[in-house]
């Protein structure tokens, strides 16, 4: 026996769903919106019995219902479920579906294009070849005004700043050794303050 995209996108997400167990019709396992926290009131660990989420199937729909009456109760379509707590899968449900042409007005699922609008994907009308609104003279599009380019200054040439000549090898040699002359006499004056008497 095939199973339906329902019966494959439940079993699916059934290792997500905590104390999850297939009864004889149904899918049980805990409320993921009044037993989220995996403790009843008393703060102790939920049985499997206690257990309040199911999924049903009622003229070749699945829904979700919780049947804590008193504190949750909530209910609606297994698509409504995955919108809520599956994005993602929610999406790719829809898709298959408007594969099979099992969507939009009179189903428990939207369409795809309905669901790309609701998100903000898909906010143009389709083009729809043959139509009148074709053959129709387009209106008048303002432009933007122009922007007026004011000419560019000239540019001007960089300013050339000229090297010093270079200096001989001599002339190198002459000015390195007068530059050891006055480092010698420096130190000869540091040592005269320090009171070197061999030097006065």
């Amino acid at each position: 026996m095939t199973q339906s995209i329902e019966e494959i996108f439940i079993d699916y997400i059934a290792s997500s769903l905590p104390l999850f167990s297939q009864q004889q019709s149904a899918f049980r396992f805990q409320c993921p919106h009044c037993q989220s926290t995996g403790c009843d009131d008393k703060g102790k660990q939920i049985a499997p019995s206690e257990a309040s989420g199911y999924f049903y199937r009622k003229n070749n729909a699945w829904n979700f219902e919780c049947k804590r009456l008193n504190r949750c109760g909530k209910s609606h379509s297994l698509e409504k479920f995955l919108e809520i707590f599956y994005p993602l899968l929610h999406f790719e449900y829809v898709r298959l579906r408007d594969q099979l042409g099992t969507t939009g007005f009179q189903t428990n699922c939207p369409s795809l294009e309905t669901l790309l609008k609701k998100q903000g994907m898909f906010s143009f009308d389709p083009l729809v070849f043959g139509s009148p609104r074709q053959h129709q003279q387009p209106q008048h599009i303002p432009q933007a005004p122009v922007a007026r380019l004011t000419p560019a200054p000239s540019p001007v040439a960089p300013r050339v700043t000229k090297l010093p000549p270079m200096r001989t090898p001599q002339q190198q040699a002459g000015h390195q050794s007068r530059l050891n002359h006055l480092v010698k006499q420096r130190h000869q004056w540091k040592r005269r303050e320090a009171g070197d008497s061999w030097l006065s």
